[in-house]
């Protein structure tokens, strides 16, 4: 079989979506409009959405955004899917093919990705991408969290356009609630941008460098955090040390921000 990527096109919308959903429902909540929003409307540069097609239907998708790493220029890898029928080397290896081009030929430092475990494994044994952190939730912030993360050296650093596009307006304090499948609900911190006046509040559930690990934890969820460098002066710098980062829920895409009623 012949697998053809290529960046999609608007045409291409409805098949990506049928793709995302061939499970059966729609957990993620796809539209045209929230495709369109990532891919079309997105503020810190050219976002890049890819299709792996054969025979002309859609198999396989993956996304690029880009981001700047405190003032280093990266992309973030996201919404990747291959159809199940297709599953194997075949299609992901092409994506991924196509990532690292892409990636090179923009002259990006790395490409970074907050994926589930299995696919974060898949990455590291065949795609040469290294899982740096495992980040773990929690439970209240602290004037300590506040002090260490302004002495990171990596950080995500976004303009107010991109505060606008992820979470509507600009704020010093993004508090969101989710409501786990046992309807316990969650309040999470998924982004801060100063010394905000929540330390103490032990109801906050956030990403923290008191709780990032290097390797994974065994008696508690960690989510893996993976990079893939591509300029090797960063190695110098020490990118690949889990002590040198300061992560928030709010880099990865995963967490929906449903504010907090004051």
């Amino acid at each position: 079989m012949t697998i053809v990527v290529r960046i999609a096109e608007d045409s291409d919308i409805k098949q990506i979506i049928d793709l995302f959903c061939e499970s059966g429902g729609n957990p993620y909540q796809w539209t045209p409009e929230k495709w369109k929003h990532y891919y079309r409307n997105y503020p810190e540069g050219d976002a890049v959405s890819l299709v792996a097609t054969l025979n002309e239907a859609v198999v396989g998708h993956y996304g690029l955004l880009p981001v700047n790493i405190g003032e280093i220029p990266a992309m973030m890898g996201l919404h990747a899917y291959v159809a199940r029928a297709q599953r194997g080397l075949t299609v992901i290896s092409a994506l991924m093919k196509e990532v690292d081009r892409i990636c090179q030929s923009t002259n990006v430092g790395l490409i970074c990705g907050f994926a589930n475990p299995q696919f974060s494994l898949i990455k590291t044994k065949i795609f040469k991408w290294r899982t740096i952190c495992w980040l773990a939730f929690k439970n209240g912030l602290t004037d300590q969290d506040l002090e260490i993360k302004s002495s990171k050296k990596f950080y995500f650093s976004y303009s107010n356009e991109w505060f606008d596009w992820r979470f509507g307006k600009q704020l010093d304090t993004y508090v969101s609630v989710y409501c786990d499948n046992n309807k316990n609900n969650h309040i999470q911190l998924l982004k801060y941008r100063s010394e905000v006046p929540l330390a103490g509040d032990l109801n906050l559930e956030l990403w923290s460098p008191l709780a990032t690990y290097p390797v994974n934890q065994t008696y508690f969820f960690c989510q893996p955090y993976s990079i893939k460098v591509y300029d090797p002066k960063l190695v110098d710098e020490g990118i690949f040390d889990s002590e040198h980062w300061s992560i928030d829920m709010g880099d990865s895409d995963t967490f929906q921000y449903s504010p907090k009623e004051s």
